[in-house]
């Protein structure tokens, strides 16, 4: 999508293409562009995720048909409920000669509150500027002439000072934050984002905000609509002052597969999902389903990939993990049917028009007090 870049954490697996207009008060108007981003997990170890992004937009208007690609790594570290994450882009601009941006560093932290995301990031930049600057010269020479009375040779000093012009290129840094906030739905899921860049040598201030909104067409396929503001001052590398976009967003087929948690016909057979302290960080989970062969469960704390739970006398079938404490999503499923949400669990919409099961795990009062 054509939006302004977004700081945030815990993108999912993804790939967005659309087209939108952006107006900065040019006397062209709304210029029209066109763009497509992604995200896909490249490697996983525990609670270290490492994500690569990447985004490519064009810009077209009577006297420029700009291009700006950019790509990056994203290091997240974290729980079900919180963390923090380190990453870095690389971004070339062709069709703007006047601006070289240098690779930027960022990074921000989260806090999920239900469906709720909260996203504080911030950013490091800088970049090459030219520019045309007008100079005053001087010039001084000496005119040499015969007087015409006495016929001797005489001399003056002549001073000139004239305007120039020359192209000058400069190295400037500066710092932007940013602030989102998303929620998720069962079939809508929203965003909103307000940021700012903090005034520093060469670099003027400026703030921004946008809004987006996804509606879920079916399981890997949204709609996509946004709209928002870029910088309020004028700045060589800022956007559109004004921009509203329309798109979709799909599920790349080639991402890791994500637990498809629609009801299921074997849901009949689970009764009921406990979970018992084995003191630490261990817990006992526990599912009753006493006519399955073979119950598993994935999850945020398994990177979602299946665990099979091992079968007890009573008909209970259980796992012992190591959770953290906060909210974690799961699923189950029973002799390799559909992934449902086990009965007890609070329902939550997951990033593909699927559901996921809430699972919370209090914090005990003795680790309150450490």
């Amino acid at each position: 999508m054509a939006a302004a870049h977004s700081l945030g954490a815990q993108l999912p697996e993804r790939l967005d293409a659309g087209a939108g207009a952006g107006s900065g008060g040019s006397v062209f108007g709304w210029q029209p562009r066109i763009g497509v981003n992604g995200s896909v997990r490249a490697l996983s170890l525990g609670n270290a995720l490492l994500d690569w992004h990447g985004a490519l937009a064009r810009v077209t208007a009577p006297s420029l048909s700009m291009v700006e690609a950019s790509t990056g790594a994203r290091l997240s570290v974290g729980g079900a409920s919180s963390g923090w994450w380190i990453g870095g882009d690389v971004i070339r601009h062709s069709g703007f000669r006047d601006a070289v941006e240098q690779p930027r560093v960022e990074t921000g932290g989260w806090r999920r509150i239900g469906n709720v995301v909260v996203t504080v990031a911030a950013v490091r930049r800088n970049a090459s500027l030219a520019e045309m600057r007008q100079i005053t010269r001087t010039s001084t020479s000496v005119f040499v002439f015969q007087d015409s009375l006495t016929g001797q040779w005489d001399s003056t000093r002549v001073t000139r000072t004239f305007d120039d012009s020359t192209r000058v290129s400069e190295l400037r840094r500066w710092a932007e934050t940013e602030a989102g906030l998303s929620w998720d739905g069962r079939r809508l899921s929203a965003a909103v984002a307000i940021g700012a860049r903090l005034a520093s040598r060469g670099v003027p201030g400026g703030s921004w905000g946008s809004a987006t909104m996804a509606l879920r067409l079916s399981s890997p396929l949204s709609l996509v609509v946004g709209a928002g503001t870029a910088t309020g001052g004028r700045f060589a590398l800022d956007g559109e002052h004004r921009f509203v976009t329309l798109g979709f967003r799909v599920r790349p087929q080639f991402a890791p597969s994500m637990p498809d948690a629609r009801a299921a016909p074997a849901a009949a057979t689970i009764s009921g999902l406990s979970v018992g302290s084995l003191g630490g960080s261990k817990y006992e989970l526990s599912v009753i389903a006493p006519r399955a062969r073979r119950v598993e469960i994935t999850g945020d704390f398994t990177n979602w990939k299946p665990l099979t739970l091992t079968r007890a006398a009573d008909g209970r079938w259980t796992a012992t993990l190591a959770l953290s404490a906060g909210t974690h999503r799961l699923n189950a499923r029973i002799d390799g049917g559909s992934w449902i949400v086990p009965p007890g669990l609070t329902t939550m919409s997951d990033d593909f028009a699927g559901e996921v099961g809430l699972l919370v795990i209090e914090r005990r009062a003795e680790d309150a007090t450490k």
